[in-house]
């Protein structure tokens, strides 16, 4: 019963950690396009 439990236990921490990484790295990618557009607005501009 305690292995249940262990195993439980770690895949929600791998759930947990996974979607904290992917959630870090979509904001990441949404800093980097806001970039990408400051750029092309400026080229555009000039």
């Amino acid at each position: 019963m305690k292995e249940i439990f262990d195993i439980i236990i770690i895949i929600m921490f791998v759930i947990i950690v996974f979607g904290f990484v992917r959630g870090f790295n979509k904001h990441q990618i949404d800093k980097h396009v806001d970039k990408l557009e400051e750029n092309k607005k400026r080229e555009e501009n000039d």
